[in-house]
């Protein structure tokens, strides 16, 4: 299936079909003696983050009549709504990746989690120059991506697309993380960094957001504004997100009783902790698990939260 419709005036692509679009999608860009476009602005392509694999040749993104340029080998994160169009030159070689901006980390098993919740909040596009080695190794991962993506009912399917997904993720996210950590401390990328790795270390000790202030080294005001700006949502509601994604985990995943999880997150009283997950599921603990179950035996998806779960 293509990532994106092709520009004017570029080689012709088939249409999108009706149909839902996948959270995930992958493709391989042979060389070709002409120059091609994907619009970044297409039903499928304008809620997803795009990660391209730039083995040889050299890559463009457009906004607001401005241009940046990469030559390969490369690897870019373009950031949904961050260009209007990606261009490829005569002759380059790449792998591209779409990532629905809303749902592409319930792919990633819980070891890619700091990955996603440091890529996740960025906003602009990322570019790094890198050996032909890793941005092979990325391009492969996509190629498999690809496979699995055309033959889903293969066994194995989703363990080998979740596998190959949060390898291109951590690889990048490694180069992400290693320019990050030069970043002046104390300035808003990196109090942000912090607070999305304290509350994943500490969603379950029912810290306050002043609690969380003083340990970032700032006022809860200073925090809300980041958040708000950044992320649109306020501290408060960022850490309950959190504390409800990792309940519905738990309930989907493992045996414990939902006394037992509510006391592991921190609740002392059940019944509070009950009201806490259907006020921002619209189901209660037993429902949500014996919701889950019953999808599982019938092969549907199982249900999806409402709202994006930790940005």
């Amino acid at each position: 299936m293509p990532l994106a419709e092709p520009g004017p005036g570029r080689r012709e692509r088939p249409p999108l079909a009706p149909e839902v679009v996948h959270p995930v999608a992958a493709e391989a860009i042979a060389s070709h003696l002409a120059e091609r476009q994907w619009a970044l602005t297409s039903r499928a392509a304008q809620p997803s983050i795009h990660l391209l694999s730039l083995a040889s040749g050299r890559a463009a993104a457009h906004e607001n009549g401005e241009v940046s340029d990469w030559p390969g080998p490369a690897l870019i994160w373009l950031p949904a709504g961050s260009a209007e169009r990606l261009e490829i030159s005569a002759g380059a070689r790449a792998h591209l990746l779409r990532l629905r901006a809303d749902s592409w980390h319930r792919y990633l098993p819980p070891s890619a989690e700091t990955a996603y919740l440091d890529l996740a909040g960025v906003a602009g596009i990322l570019a790094f120059p890198v050996g032909a080695d890793l941005a092979a190794a990325v391009g492969r991962s996509i190629a498999s991506i690809a496979a699995e993506l055309a033959a889903p009912a293969r066994s194995a399917s989703a363990a080998i697309l979740s596998a190959e997904l949060s390898l291109c993720v951590l690889r990048f996210w490694r180069l992400f993380a290693d320019e990050a950590d030069g970043a002046a401390p104390g300035n808003s990328a990196d109090v942000l960094r912090r607070f999305r790795r304290l509350v994943e270390e500490r969603h379950h000790q029912q810290l306050r957001v002043a609690d969380y202030a003083q340990l970032l080294g700032v006022t809860p005001d200073r925090l809300h504004a980041l958040c708000s700006r950044a992320l649109q949502r306020s501290p408060s509601e960022l850490i309950q997100q959190r504390i409800v994604q990792e309940a519905a985990r738990r309930l989907e995943t493992s045996s414990a009783t939902v006394k037992q999880i509510a006391f592991a997150l921190g609740f002392k009283d059940t019944a509070y902790f009950s009201r806490f997950f259907t006020r921002h599921t619209g189901e209660a603990p037993g429902a949500w698990r014996r919701s889950v179950a019953a999808r599982a035996r019938s092969g549907r998806l199982r249900p999806s939260l409402d709202f994006a779960d930790w940005p």
